[in-house]
């Protein structure tokens, strides 16, 4: 077994999901790889897949009307990544953010129709499939509580704690969008902590 598909069966297996089932559902699924600076999900547009990052760090983002791009979070190795799509089934799954990769990728691309095959033939499966959905949803309502309830230098320290080695990974206008302040602002609280 690829060493990719070991990693997503260590990944659900707190679930439960007997080797039989995961071997039928790894064989539905593909292993990709994405460059850098490719949009895997566009907000608006259907989703007919979620992914299982092997490798690699992607952001959800909007573009408002405005044109300045809104960071709403990070997905890295070992989380998966849905773009919102799969918990929007009264818009028929389209994706509520795009998702770009700022870094090669290397994904498990999982089709929705297997997940939903399996919901329905298989006990555990149901299992896995709701925790999917309360595990990302609950990431984003963090975020968005975070906001209105830390302080900046503790949404920054939070950060590299959500996301290790964020700082080195990810270009600091990309961080500052995330936490909502200037790049000048950034440096700033940057050199603080450096200071300590």
């Amino acid at each position: 077994m690829n060493s990719a598909f070991i990693q997503f069966k260590k990944f659900i297996a707190p679930f439960g999901l007997s080797d039989i089932d995961f071997e039928f559902m790894s064989q539905k699924c593909e292993l990709i790889y994405v460059k850098k600076g490719s949009i895997i999900i566009k907000d608006g547009e259907k989703q007919n897949f979620i992914y299982f990052i092997n490798k690699g760090i992607v952001r959800n983002f909007v573009k408002p009307i405005d044109g300045k791009i809104s960071t709403y979070g990070f997905r890295i190795e070992n989380m998966l990544h849905t773009g919102y799509g799969l918990h929007n089934f009264k818009e028929e799954y389209k994706a509520l953010v795009s998702s770009e990769c700022l870094e090669d990728c290397e994904f498990i691309k999982i089709p929705l129709s297997i997940l939903e095959y399996m919901e329905d033939n298989s006990k555990n499966a149901q299992k896995i499939a709701r925790h999917l959905a309360e595990s990302h949803i609950i990431d984003l309502v963090k975020f968005i509580i975070s906001a209105d309830t830390k302080t900046l230098l503790e949404r920054y320290e939070e950060l590299e704690v959500l996301y290790p080695n964020i700082h080195q990974r990810v270009p600091q206008h990309i961080i500052a969008g995330y936490l909502r302040i200037s790049r000048v602002h950034l440096t700033r609280i940057k050199k603080s902590q450096l200071m300590k």
